[in-house]
């Protein structure tokens, strides 16, 4: 086998040819060498390669890595092995490499090994990325934390309340833990700026209005320095009142507002120097993480996170998102003008971690040899950030202050909008979302919206046409969303709210699907594009249709991605609901369809996050190193079908989408009352208590293994909700579930010995029954001549529900926001997809009763093992025999839904071993 040496030669060209600063063959003092040492910043990665990728040189290369590590000749390393096949520069350009990043202590004994295929021409990203693996940000936000807490705890109650009084209306929103937050950021970045103290004494500059020259001391005292004495809040304020000579208003005003809030005593001191120390750890610790750490911090910080719907984007998620929606933007990164003319927005910024994201994007792959002056109109042309939050706008700045701390820059487009009572006019205000006015109905009058820009007074926003969008919206129900806020102005919001939507298609439950038509509405209309992350339920729920049909009819969507991982559903760090990304481009003349990108292992670093953009983009996820790729057409797109993100398997899908059954479809449930008008109306009871009445209250899947069940309890009205008697009186035998634990649940839909109300389970009514009031007169003429029962068609139906079709059916119809534990909601019940019993023979139907008579009372197995029940064998036996559904069909159907990550709680498995399992 030829020495990789040659390789490693052509590997580093590659590297240098893609902006990376690297030299190959490096030797150190210690006579040790490193195969491709790269610089990334102040951080060095060595690059340890073999040739060949058996198991034996995937050992040896974690080896070579792992020990320059321990020489600390490096700060992180990439173990790399090249296939055997590879000899040529043209050969190893266009192929692909195996790597994992290797960083201290950060492989336990015992742990496998991640490696990543990455092709060659995504190396450079993948290598970026890698100092992002130092540190643990969930563990520095403890550290953070435990510091923060403490720092708080130094002043009483009285004296926070001081602060907060002397902070006044800026400080809105958080608390005395809060602003120890914000403190610890400004010291942060001030950390930053100790690195570049050789900076000459600051000369006069008009450009930042600075008449005269600096005449003060000189430089700055360092981080370290000012917590050394007994007045570290006194000398960081001086500290930063130089610096601020420089510049950097938009960041150190606010962290000297904070320090001269605080009241001169020891305490004070001591709460300030508690929050540098932390500093200067984290800062030491931390690689390039410093924001996901800020994110988490944060947003722990912030009192009305719940009701505003606060949340930090991942960095991993901003590394994907971000990578993809720059690949194939048609940016020549050597044209200084076409670089620093982007303009980039995100309306919900939060603390910036998505246009940081973008930024650091930018400069990694510009190639105008001007980078300096790109960093800094980066910071004063090309980044624009609006949120309702001033503490967010001040995180934003000082995270895209720490991209070029060495640049100075005059102004950042960075606004704090209010939401709520606007205090100079006393109208309600939905922050950036009043810029949506004059979109809908057009006698609809706008008013000026103004914002504070975070540099200047309040005035009227200054915007642009953008080319690019990025956001993480807020999404939170309508139920919760403004409840910090008195009843009057709430009702004022939502008023405000309804003729901001007037002639938009918006689903009115959540306010993220705002925010998409917000950034069209500025978006170039030519060649703009969109990267969002939003709530997976909106690729689902019928209420987000006629969005999915509206946003179809102005975009091209490239790619809706969604993690079927059972470990990371979503991509925002204070969240547990299914997220997906969504990238788009302004629709062309082409009529491509979109891929659905189902991961089935999130990533959860940036390198990680790199190398899976990466193939995403080269179109090689579906060799099963991410997940799986399905396509959907621009006709289904346009009819607002997304429901490809509904399971893993594309095959499954593919069963799912296609006519379950022979004959024509009818819906034959009716719902209602919905199961949790139960929970917040009525209470349990005795039976003997006045209006109790029977309930299958809870989803208890021991007491609910088989398909016949007793109800649980009984239930009656609370005694302020008398009118809820009415409910009691519908009472179904028939009962279909409202929210369910897939890898636990037995039965898809049970029917009860008598009749009864329910919680988790929603009461269904036979929809499709001779003589009911359910078919209209012109429909009579179907009906066979013979008179089915109620009992007769609910036992049918029972058992179709549980059959393997059935149950893929209502999987296609559920609300995605937690894959594994989905909602039911009234409209998609009543869209599964079901055979009208109306044209089967009188013996069709009775056969399945028959077939539920002798199977309702045996215990059923969990869903996982549902391909190995004998019940829900002979449940499917029965429904293809007498229904005529494919059994063969059924039994692929069967094992497939037993293999979905939402069903088995764990990684989906690829490959023969994994079908062969299931046998």
């Amino acid at each position: 086998m030829p020495n990789e040496n040659p390789l490693n030669t052509r590997l580093c060209d590659i590297l240098v040819d893609a902006g990376i600063d690297a030299e190959a063959e490096v030797r150190h003092p210690d006579g040790s060498r490193t195969d491709v040492q790269c610089r990334i910043g102040s951080y060095t990665v060595a690059i340890e390669a073999e040739h060949g990728s058996s198991d034996a040189k995937m050992r040896e290369a974690i080896r070579d890595a792992d020990a320059k590590l321990a020489r600390r000749v490096c700060d992180v390393a990439i173990a790399l092995v090249y296939p055997d096949a590879y000899r040529t520069r043209r050969e190893l350009q266009a192929g692909a490499v195996r790597a994992t990043v290797r960083t201290p202590g950060a492989a336990p004994k015992g742990m496998p090994t991640r490696w990543r295929s990455i092709t060659v021409a995504d190396l450079a990203d993948y290598v970026r990325q890698a100092p992002n693996e130092l540190g643990s940000p969930e563990t520095l936000a403890k550290k953070a934390n435990i510091a923060i807490n403490s720092a708080a705890a130094r002043f009483s109650d009285a004296q926070a309340q001081s602060i907060m009084a002397e902070m006044g209306e800026a400080a809105r929103g958080t608390n005395i833990k809060g602003l120890m937050t914000d403190l610890l950021t400004a010291i942060m970045f001030h950390a930053n700026l100790d690195g570049i103290r050789h900076r000459e004494r600051p000369a006069a500059d008009a450009r930042l209005n600075h008449e005269q020259p600096y005449e003060g001391p000189w430089p700055p005292a360092t981080v370290a320095e000012c917590r050394q004495s007994g007045q570290a809040a006194w000398n960081l304020h001086r500290a930063h009142d130089q610096w601020l000579a420089v510049d950097y208003k938009q960041i150190l005003e606010w962290s000297c507002a904070i320090i001269n809030a605080l009241p001169n005593t020891p305490a004070s001191n001591a709460a300030v120097a508690i929050i540098a120390q932390a500093a200067l750890d984290i800062q030491r610790s931390s690689g390039n993480r410093h924001h996901d750490l800020v994110g988490i911090t944060f947003c722990q910080s912030v009192e009305t996170a719940k009701s505003d719907g606060s949340m930090y984007t991942t960095i991993p998620a901003a590394t994907l998102l971000t990578s993809l929606l720059f690949h194939d933007a048609g940016i020549d990164w050597t044209d200084y003008e076409q670089v620093t003319g982007l303009r980039i927005v995100d309306f919900a910024c939060g603390t910036g971690t998505l246009l940081i994201a973008a930024a650091n994007y930018i400069l990694e792959h510009e190639r105008t040899g001007q980078r300096a002056r790109v960093a800094q109109a980066l910071l004063e042309q090309t980044l624009y950030g609006f949120d309702i939050n001033n503490r967010a706008i001040f995180q934003t700045a000082t995270g895209i202050g720490m991209i070029a701390p060495s640049v100075a820059f005059h102004r950042m487009h960075l606004y704090s909008l209010t939401l709520g009572d606007d205090p100079d006019d006393g109208s309600a205000k939905l922050g950036a979302l009043e810029m949506l006015a004059g979109l809908g109905q057009l006698s609809f009058n706008p008013r000026p919206v103004t914002g504070t820009r975070i540099d200047a007074a309040p005035a009227p926003l200054e915007t642009e046409t953008f080319n690019l969008a990025i956001m993480n919206p807020p999404f939170t129900r309508g139920d919760i969303r403004h409840k910090q806020l008195d009843g009057a102005t709430e009702k004022r919001l939502r008023e405000r709210e309804a003729r901001l939507y007037a002639g938009l298609p918006m689903d009115q439950s959540s306010n993220a699907n705002g925010f998409l038509a917000l950034a069209e509405k500025y978006l170039d209309a030519d060649n703009g594009r969109m990267a969002f992350v939003m709530p997976t339920a909106m690729a689902t729920n019928p209420s987000a249709a006629a969005m999915r049909r509206w946003l179809a009819e102005r975009f091209h969507l490239q790619y809706i991605i969604v993690s079927y991982d059972p470990e990371r559903i979503y991509q925002s760090g204070n969240t547990s609901i299914g997220e997906m990304l969504l990238v788009m481009q302004r629709k062309g003349a082409d009529a491509a369809p979109t891929a659905v990108v189902k991961l089935t292992t999130n990533p959860d670093t940036a390198s990680d996050a790199a190398a899976c953009a990466g193939s995403i983009a080269n179109g090689q996820t579906a060799a099963h190193e991410w997940g799986v790729v399905d396509y959907i057409a621009p006709e289904a797109m346009a009819a607002g079908d997304w429901n490809a993100v509904q399971f893993t398997s594309n095959e499954l899908y593919r069963i799912a989408s296609q006519s379950l059954w022979p004959g024509q479809l009818r819906n034959q449930v009716s719902i209602g009352p919905l199961g949790s008008s139960i929970r917040v109306n009525m209470r349990k009871c005795s039976p003997d208590a006045v209006d109790a009445t029977p309930a299958l209250y809870d989803h208890n899947v021991k007491h609910s293994s088989r398909m016949e069940v007793a109800p649980d309890c009984y239930v009656q009205p609370k005694p302020t909700k008398k009118s809820a008697i009415n409910t009691l009186r519908k009472a179904t035998y028939l009962h279909l579930p409202e929210r369910v634990n897939l890898p636990t649940v037995k039965n898809m839909a049970v029917r009860t010995t008598t009749k009864a109300v329910g919680s988790a389970w929603e009461c269904a009514h036979v929809a499709v029954s001779l003589g009911t009031v359910y078919i209209s007169e012109p429909e009579r003429n179907l009906l066979p001549q013979w008179n089915a029962s109620a009992e007769q068609l609910e036992k049918a139906l029972v058992m179709i529900l549980n059959s393997t079709p059935g149950k893929i059916g209502m999987l296609m119809v559920r609300s995605n926001k937690k894959p594994s534990y989905p909602n039911f909601s009234k409209d998609g019940l009543e869209r599964i997809p079901l055979p009208r019993l109306t044209d089967f023979a009188q013996e069709q139907v009775e056969g399945l009763v028959a077939a539920y008579d002798e199977l309702a009372g045996l215990e059923r197995q969990s869903l996982p093992q549902a391909h190995r029940c004998p019940v829900q064998l002979a449940i499917d036996a029965a429904v293809c025999e007498h229904l005529g559904f494919d059994a063969a069909l059924c039994q692929t159907a069967r094992h497939l839904l037993a293999q979905e990550p939402m069903v088995t709680g764990r990684r989906y498995e690829f490959g023969p071993a994994a079908q062969e399992a299931l046998l």
